[in-house]
């Protein structure tokens, strides 16, 4: 494990991380409003002394990430619907990152089912092999338990590594079969493994609703507006936020001028919503690992118990 990773900040980050997944849980039921869900969740991890890592993911049915809480459009949970709960908790820098599907309806219980026994064999898998295992097996093992299932793997969304500061970092780690033969050992970072189950193409593209982003760098802006919601982005020190974070002083329509010409002037980068095709229905697990020197493989949120 690199130096510069410190890992009693990272179990912490981990322990937090469950800690709100359980809470988020507790919290949903059927005919909840997504924005007071996203609001408490945010909210239960400020207040146990960490910060989230990017706006709570909140996705549902053919929704399969990037969707979060939306205080202007609420939505209200079925008892069809599939939600994908993402979170990330970060003190200091030091991210760790989860994902749980919360169904209502027992008929989606196997697609529930596939993602999080895609995640389980192949933490399986780690904790006999860790010292041997390649990107490329757990991709394998992934593709194959979702395939099995009757289900498809969504191709183009894949686990990671992760820095500090930085939730997605390289490599990635594929969901399936593929050739990056770098040893798990070598990534000397933590890393999320998240495999996505999809009753649709296993494939997802770019909506039209974008309500996270990302400083990518300071450059020179005009709009008064534009200037005002770049001074506050820095305090997430290049973590994403979401629209609902910033200019909290603005009207609707001068906010996200505000963060179109921020966008125009590439100084930040946007999270549009990724859905598989309509009428689709999308699951997702996910959790973070990291190989220590001395303790081995670790496994720092460890939904198992959600399920």
């Amino acid at each position: 494990m690199t130096q510069d990773i410190n890992l009693k900040l990272l179990k912490k980050a981990g322990e937090l991380n469950f800690k709100t997944q359980k809470f988020a849980k507790n919290l949903i039921k059927v005919g909840s409003d997504l924005s007071r869900i996203g609001v408490e969740i945010d909210k239960f991890i400020l207040d146990n002394g960490a910060v989230p890592a990017w706006p709570v993911n909140l996705s549902v049915n053919n929704e399969a990430a990037h969707n979060t809480y939306d205080l202007e459009s609420p939505v209200i949970l079925k008892e069809d619907d599939v939600l994908k709960v993402d979170v990330g908790v970060s003190i200091e820098g030091y991210i760790a990152d989860s994902a749980q599907t919360i169904i209502f309806n027992k008929k989606h219980e196997s697609l529930r089912d596939a993602s999080f026994f895609a995640l389980k064999k192949a933490k399986e898998h780690l904790i006999n092999n860790y010292k041997t295992t390649k990107i490329s097996d757990l991709g394998k093992i992934i593709d194959k338990e979702i395939t099995s299932r009757g289900f498809k793997t969504i191709i183009n969304l894949t686990g990671h590594a992760i820095e500090r500061y930085e939730p997605h970092a390289s490599p990635s780690i594929p969901n399936t079969s593929n050739d990056i033969n770098i040893p798990i050992t070598e990534i000397n970072l933590p890393f999320a493994i998240e495999p996505f189950a999809s009753t649709g193409d296993g494939f997802v593209s770019e909506a039209d609703k974008i309500l996270i982003f990302q400083h990518i760098e300071d450059r020179g802006i005009r709009n008064k507006d534009a200037k005002l919601i770049l001074e506050e982005i820095h305090k997430y020190n290049g973590t994403p936020f979401s629209e609902y974070w910033v200019g909290k002083n603005l009207s609707t329509f001068q906010r996200r001028y505000a963060l179109r010409e921020l966008l125009k002037n590439e100084i930040i980068a946007s999270f549009p919503v990724l859905v598989d095709r309509k009428d689709s229905y999308v699951s997702q697990a996910e959790t973070t690992f990291i190989v220590d020197e001395k303790e081995g493989l670790l496994d720092l949120v460890n939904i198992d118990e959600l399920y």
